[in-house]
């Protein structure tokens, strides 16, 4: 089995990884930014070819932690160059509502909830498609082959706080005898949710940093994730960046101090074989 992680640029910041199984089926998540807005060819629709061995990719599941266009932009700009050369077996996602993205989401929010809607209806070459989703609940379960994954966390609108980072959901994976916990960009009060619900049970060997590693959630969950490695999708500005609420704080717990790091920007477009028990660089 095998983990990639989607980073083409050091500079930009964003967030994709893909799992292949050892029967060649794909889970995505995310995707990252649309990289045709910083000038250069998208680069996630010829990694899915040459993961899958196919022209044609297939993916079984592609999971959506919230719609920020670090995280969906890929997606959006296959579908406008690429629809038709690729299948999407399930969707996974939850969004807010429309009411709850107008009280709350800024302009470029709105533009990309837009740019989404009409990408996943054209996907499916069906107008009435995003408003028939069934979106993701709490508690539902997904496998991919021998990858595991259970629902965790979704968006509550109660929370109208760095509104659309804690609309992320949260998610636990296992595979290969190890627990992964995915965090989106979830932020302190998305955390405290997801701490009062799990407490220890957030326990994991592998967690994906929540926000790319600065201002996402609070001290709590990686207290209690304790993770063995941790997985930033950070920015070289991002990674490096000196003012000490941000990265700097992250990088400075205990818990993550202790763990292995797998940083995006010194990795780039890189992948590991699972069970992934030791951290090395490489590009």
């Amino acid at each position: 089995m095998l983990f990639y992680q989607h980073m083409p640029h050091p500079e930009t910041l964003g967030m994709g990884y893909i799992f292949r199984t050892d029967s060649g089926k794909l889970l995505v998540i995310d995707g990252g930014l649309d990289a045709y807005s910083h000038g250069t060819e998208g680069s996630l629709f010829p990694a899915l070819q040459r993961l899958s061995g196919s022209p044609r990719p297939h993916v079984d599941l592609w999971i959506f932690t919230h719609i920020h266009s670090d995280h969906v932009g890929e997606f959006c700009r296959m579908v406008e160059n690429h629809n038709g050369e690729f299948s999407v077996g399930r969707f996974a996602f939850n969004f807010p509502s429309a009411a709850f993205l107008e009280r709350h989401g800024v302009a470029k929010d709105l533009s990309w909830c837009r740019r989404f809607r009409q990408a996943f209806c054209r996907f499916h070459r069906d107008d009435t498609a995003y408003d028939r989703r069934r979106p993701v609940c709490r508690g539902d379960v997904f496998d991919v082959d021998d990858i595991h994954i259970e629902i965790l966390r979704v968006p509550n609108e109660n929370i109208t706080a760095n509104a659309l980072n804690n609309s992320s959901i949260v998610f636990r994976l296992t595979t290969k005898g190890q627990t992964w916990l995915f965090l989106g960009d979830l932020g302190v009060e998305g955390g405290n949710e997801l701490v009062s619900y799990y407490g220890d049970a957030l326990k994991c060997d592998i967690c994906q940093m929540a926000h790319h590693g600065q201002k996402g959630v609070g001290d709590n969950v990686y207290a209690l994730a304790a993770p063995k490695i941790c997985i930033f999708s950070s920015a070289v500005w991002c990674w490096n960046n000196t003012e000490p609420e941000r990265i700097l704080h992250t990088r400075s717990l205990p818990e993550v101090r202790a763990a292995e790091h797998i940083v995006a920007y010194l990795t780039g477009n890189s992948e590991w074989d699972l069970p992934m028990n030791h951290v090395d660089e490489r590009r």
